[in-house]
């Protein structure tokens, strides 16, 4: 008995020495690299199968190696709705949980790590499956709550979905371990429980392409250490995977180099219907990677912002520590906002073409770098690449014109990447494009400034540069 007990003690040891390893790696990475967003990680499942252990382990688990944690509380125990076998039930409490997840990763004054919603979307959805099951639900009723809940901008945002299951009997012993009654209630009784694991098992199968990953776990002949471990690790490797930053990149063919190659051509401006039908299986690798190869073609999705007269365009600046002390972006100013497709544009994208993943990367490149969200999926783009230098000839611009009213929007920048209106610089300001400073664009930005305003430039050495992300 005493030498199990020290081999459990040895494994728990060397189970808690791998993941401390594992944390410490990975927040070597974070102070390396910036986060750009939180780990959304939800738990779900069925009643009493350790999930809210498991929770509260991984909490404290993060903390105490360096990570910023928040939780999103289940609600379920205060909903005034008392019939918890109604819809109503179900769609109170998930509001009440997407409304807390949508508040934390909007919320640019909290630098949050992990975010962990105690039951949310997926959990939900597993709900409604049991309700149209058990006949308490109207299936109209859950085909208009379902494309709610499974809106790209939602269901994209959670990283992993942890699925925790239990044998019905193995539920019923954990809950009635240390209670005074054997009275079973209107959910945690042996029917009710194998139906929610069997609409469990629906929703896995019906929704796994909607979510990132599905993380099943059956907890029924599981420890807590176990259990713990495989969540943690996973947790980790997430967290580490976002940090290590993969960009999307394009082969160069032999078709579209001859297109973007043409020396007849008088212009650096391409229209998708020229090249557009050349642009695609986009892939994803290691950005080092990417960065060195000349055969590779990394397309970048930027926005010009305008005003509605269009006699102005948004100019920033990118902070000196964003940027390398030889990068053609130092201090210049850029008429455009955007940056490189990252693996997970991919999995957020509401299909795997081409432009839909640009729209999903340019998107999200708006939302971090100046905090407004923008409708670009019926703006078809330009696209600008300049090959008289090998630093421009791995970069294309697929440029979007978009134009918003500058009077009543709020631009937030983020003081990381983007010079505030600091001493005389106009970064984060409409500027009138007869004011815009020439002299201090790069190759991108004179296209643009002559494409989309009829500025005359005239050329310099400078013109021999291409910016570089």
């Amino acid at each position: 008995m005493e030498s199990s007990t020290q081999n459990n003690d040895n494994n728990r040891d060397i189970i808690i020495q791998k993941l401390q390893y594992l944390a410490t790696e990975v927040l070597k990475l974070k102070n390396f690299f910036r986060q750009r967003r939180p780990i959304v990680i939800e738990f779900s499942g069925s009643p009493k199968a350790g999930k809210t252990s498991c929770i509260n382990s991984l909490e404290l688990f993060l903390k105490r190696n360096g990570f910023t944690v928040k939780i999103v509380q289940e609600r379920a125990s205060v909903c005034p709705v008392s019939d918890k076998q109604s819809p109503m039930f179900n769609l109170w409490t998930g509001s009440m949980s997407l409304a807390g997840m949508i508040g934390t990763l909007e919320d640019n004054r909290q630098q949050i790590d992990v975010l962990i919603l105690d039951r949310g979307i997926f959990d939900v959805l597993c709900w409604f499956e049991w309700l149209v099951k058990t006949c308490k639900m109207e299936l109209r009723q859950q085909d208009i709550a379902e494309k709610f809940f499974l809106m790209d901008e939602i269901v994209k945002s959670i990283d992993i979905v942890f699925v925790f299951s239990a044998n019905p009997k193995v539920s019923i012993e954990r809950e009635y371990a240390h209670l005074l009654t054997n009275k079973t209630g209107s959910i945690m009784n042996e029917a009710v429980l194998k139906e929610y694991l069997d609409a469990i098992e629906a929703s896995t199968r019906k929704y796994k392409s909607f979510f990132h990953n599905i993380c099943q776990i059956d907890t029924s002949k599981k420890s807590q250490d176990d259990v713990g471990k495989e969540v943690t690790e996973t947790t980790l490797n997430c967290i580490r995977d976002l940090l290590t930053e993969r960009v999307g990149y394009i082969t160069k063919t032999e078709k579209l180099t001859k297109i973007l190659f043409d020396t007849k051509r008088d212009s650096n401006i391409f229209s998708h219907e020229e090249i557009g039908i050349y642009l695609k299986n986009l892939e994803f690798d290691y950005r080092g990677n990417v960065e060195s190869s000349t055969k590779l073609i990394q397309p970048i999705p930027i926005a010009v912002i305008s005003n509605q007269s269009k006699d102005k365009v948004l100019i920033v600046k990118k902070q000196d520590k964003a940027v390398s002390p030889d990068s053609p972006e130092k201090d210049r100013i850029l008429p455009y906002v955007g940056g490189h497709t990252r693996y997970e544009d991919q999995t957020e994208a509401s299909s795997k073409d081409f432009l839909s993943i640009c729209m999903t990367t340019l998107k999200r490149e708006l939302k971090e770098e100046i905090g407004i969200s923008v409708a670009v999926e019926n703006i078809e783009p330009i696209y600008i690449y300049i090959s008289n230098n090998k630093r421009s000839q791995n970069h294309l611009a697929v440029c979007f014109f978009i134009t918003i009213d500058d009077n009543v929007v709020n631009l937030r920048l983020n003081s990381e990447e983007l010079v505030i209106n600091k001493g005389k610089t106009n970064s984060g300001n409409f500027v009138d494009i007869k004011c815009i400073q020439t002299d201090k664009l790069e190759s991108w930005g004179k296209e643009i400034m002559k494409y989309f305003f009829d500025i005359k430039i005239p050329l310099n050495n400078d013109d021999q540069l291409m910016l570089f992300f």
